[in-house]
């Protein structure tokens, strides 16, 4: 077992039995409620149940963010085994697990002095993330100490890219950009925008496509553009659409120089606004750890 535990947060997209290989443990990024119903991203609801409810009743699907007190309920627990602990989040741009998580690190000094807890912004989200997240637990596994993986990870964040494309703007009215009738309008018009992620964390609006296919070729083009090699470890996170994933790996296996892939399910925490179909790839070279 490595002398730092590695956490992220759900929206990481990192597969179960990933996280279980490299001792990533992985919490929820938000709290979901159906009606009058709570759920646990991952535990008591698959991503897979989460887009069948989007699908058809995204109204009554919704999310609220972690709490401190429950992060602080996650550290407590791991103290009791782990005096070092390193936890990745989702880019505090578009989530407030970074505030809360360092909101809990900070109460916890009073109960668990001897637990040192270094919260990491990825500054991005998904795939990117997850290979971020995935980076630093290969390297705590070779022995890499707290301070050390907090500092690789900040290094890595700026080699790994992460672009999106949504297969529908009818979900986007969640977000408070649109109004719903003006969302259903643009999703008649099968407009699909390409966003990538700025180095600030924020995501950024590059094209819109008509076409799914010019789509995928557009994030090749964006990867191509901001990668400085063809030799690259790629995570595909998919909305429900786990055939165009399967699909749109191979195109990129065709077209680079793929060192690994991992497909996996976008998170239903974000992909509530995405709506079904987004499809994100998060990227970056060999780290030579």
């Amino acid at each position: 077992m490595a002398d730092v535990l590695v956490m992220t947060d759900t929206v990481a997209c990192i597969p179960g039995e990933l996280a279980e290989k490299h001792c990533i443990k992985v919490v929820p990024a938000a709290n979901i409620t159906v009606g009058d119903k709570d759920y646990i991203e991952g535990v008591t609801l698959s991503a897979a149940e989460a887009y069948e409810i989007i699908k058809r009743d995204p109204d009554h699907f919704m999310t609220s963010a972690v709490t401190p007190g429950l992060l602080l309920d996650e550290f407590r627990e791991l103290s009791k085994e782990h005096r070092d602990i390193l936890f990745i989040t989702i880019s505090s741009k578009l989530s407030a697990v970074a505030q809360s998580a360092n909101l809990a690190a900070e109460s916890l000094k009073e109960e668990f002095p001897q637990t040192r807890i270094r919260v990491v912004d990825s500054r991005t989200c998904a795939g990117a993330e997850g290979l971020i997240a995935l980076a630093a637990a290969k390297a705590a596994a070779k022995g890499m100490d707290l301070d050390g993986l907090a500092g690789l990870a900040e290094e890595v964040r700026q080699k790994t890219g992460g672009v999106l494309m949504l297969d529908t703007l009818g979900y986007t009215y969640r977000t408070g950009r649109m109004t719903k009738s003006e969302a259903l309008e643009a999703a008649k018009m099968n407009i699909r925008p390409v966003n990538r992620m700025s180095d600030d964390g924020t995501m950024e609006f590059i094209d819109i496509v008509r076409k799914r296919s010019d789509g995928l070729k557009k994030i090749m083009e964006v990867v191509k553009g901001d990668a400085d090699t063809d030799a690259l470890h790629f995570m595909v996170s998919h909305a429900d659409a786990p055939d165009v994933a399967q699909k749109f790996s191979e195109q990129l296996k065709d077209e680079f120089d793929c060192l690994s892939m991992i497909i996996s399910d976008y998170s239903p925490v974000m992909g509530y606004s995405t709506g079904p179909g987004a499809i994100f790839v998060g990227f970056h070279p060999e780290l030579n750890l």
